[in-house]
This record gives C-alpha cells, sequence and structure tokens, in this order.
C-alpha cells in the first residue's frame, strides 16, 4: 500500500499520540518525572564527584546537567524503541502500514522531552550565572544529530528484539557500561592520553555532550569538522539501518 506524504505524516502523528496516551503522559507526574530524573541524578553525582573532579571545571553543575540530559534521552529513547513493535503487536500484526512509522513515532515521543529537558538545562544554567549567547541558537542541530543516531540506533534494535528479545537484559547491561565511558562527570582532559581517552571519542554520545558544552557554557564553536564527520555518519547508518528494517519487515507479523 503506497502512502502519500500527508497521509504518512498524519499516520506518524496518531501513533506518536497513541504511544503518547500509552506512556500515561496526561497525568502531571509524568511530565514532571521526565524532567525530573536528570536532575535528582545531578544531585547526587554533584554530591559525590563536585569536590574532587569537579572542582577545577567551570559551572560544574551545568556542566553535570548537559551530560546527563544527552545521556538520558539516548538510554530511554533506544530502550522505548527498540520494544515498540513488540508492546504495540496488535498494530505489528494486524494492520498495513509502514512499521517503520511505531519506531519514528516513539523516538519522536522522546523528543519532546529532549527539548524540554535542555529549555531547563538552559533555565539553570542562566540561574548559575551563565550567560547566555547566540552561540545557543545552535543548539537545535546538535540535538537533531542525536535524535539521527537514537533513530538508527532504534531501528537496529527494534528489528534483533523481534527475535531475540533477551537483547533487553544485554542491553541494560550495554547502557551501564556506557555510562561510565560518556564523559558525564568528567571531562576528557581528565582521562589523559591513552586507551581510556581513545575510547571515550569513540562514542558519539561524547561529542554531543561536548558540542553542547562548547555552545552553552563556553560560548564558542565545536569543532566544524568533528560535528561535520558525525552529521555524515549518523545519516549514512540512518539510510542502512532502514534498509534493514524494510528488509525484515515483512517478517514481523510472524516473529511478534
Amino acid at each position: 500500500m503506497i502512502y502519500t506524504r500527508s497521509e504518512y505524516f498524519n499516520l506518524l502523528r496518531e501513533l506518536a499520540r497513541a504511544q503518547y496516551r500509552l506512556k500515561d503522559k496526561n497525568t502531571f507526574l509524568g511530565i514532571a518525572w521526565s524532567l525530573l530524573h536528570p536532575i535528582m541524578l545531578l544531585g547526587i553525582i554533584f554530591l559525590l564527584f563536585s569536590a574532587r573532579i569537579g572542582k577545577n571545571i567551570e559551572h560544574y553543575g551545568v556542566f553535570l546537567l548537559i551530560g546527563l540530559v544527552h545521556y538520558t534521552h539516548f538510554s530511554t529513547s533506544t530502550s522505548a524503541s527498540m520494544k515498540v513493535l513488540v508492546s504495540m503487536h496488535k498494530l505489528t500484526t494486524d494492520a498495513i502500514f509502514p512499521k517503520e512509522l511505531l519506531v519514528i513515532s516513539s523516538v519522536l515521543l522522546y523528543t519532546i522531552e529532549l527539548v524540554a529537558s535542555f529549555l531547563v538545562c538552559l533555565a539553570i544554567a542562566l540561574l548559575n550565572g551563565v550567560e547566555a549567547t547566540w552561540y545557543w541558537t545552535l543548539l537545535p542541530l546538535v540535538m537533531l544529530v542525536q535524535i539521527v543516531c537514537v533513530l538508527w540506533v532504534s531501528f537496529f534494535l527494534s528489528c534483533i528484539f523481534v527475535y531475540v528479545q533477551d537483547l533487553q537484559h544485554l542491553y541494560q547491561v550495554f547502557l551501564r557500561i556506557l555510562l561510565f565511558v560518556t564523559p558525564i562527570f568528567y571531562g576528557t582532559a581528565f582521562l589523559g592520553d591513552g586507551l581510556g581517552r581513545d575510547l571515550v571519542e569513540l562514542n558519539p554520545l561524547a561529542a554531543f555532550i561536548d558540542a553542547s558544552r562548547a555552545i552553552i557554557i563556553d560560548a564558542s564553536l565545536p569543532s566544524f569538522t568533528q560535528i561535520s564527520l558525525w552529521m555524515l555518519f549518523h545519516f549514512v547508518m540512518l539510510v542502512l539501518s532502514l534498509k534493514c528494517f524494510r528488509f525484515f519487515e515483512p517478517a514481523f507479523a510472524e516473529k511478534v
């Protein structure tokens, strides 16, 4: 069945609304928790690490919050999108429409949380004496690249999860490891030169976090070459992951 562009986006909007209701976001607590979660983690990590690691980092609280916003968005959105084909199995098996819309609508839902979290982050930065500059207008570009990253990871994970549902346990272990190899409570300079720093610099979240910190705290432009290479990489991976998803899509109804 071929959908026109308007039908495609209308269906995407309705699927996003359906997942919004399933996630119980109509309650105040549901909305507040998505914003309070990174702030609560911020308080705990700040108490643990500010005296040592954070003593030489300016605006360490904002520094931490930026890292937590990026990591929390990646971990929660990919974890939820991975399971969307199974959690919405009736639509996966009984309805005829492009199944990638289920994954895209799930990512879109968490994109709204990402934007809200960054607005809170900017407000806290202002309260902590960080000066607002025109560089802040570049933040949507960083968020866009992270969303593309989340989308292609979600396409791959959702495909695999249909066949191997134990993947969710392995992925939780991966996310715990990722927490420590992502420069959330430390900067890459803290690692010095060596394997640890090389490992962190291969982490795409590190590039997003460093770019956001440069824009918000340092009032400077992130490395244009680095951002361009990451953009190219993530958009290529998005195309490949979508092709892979569509290749396996005919079998989803039988496996879910």
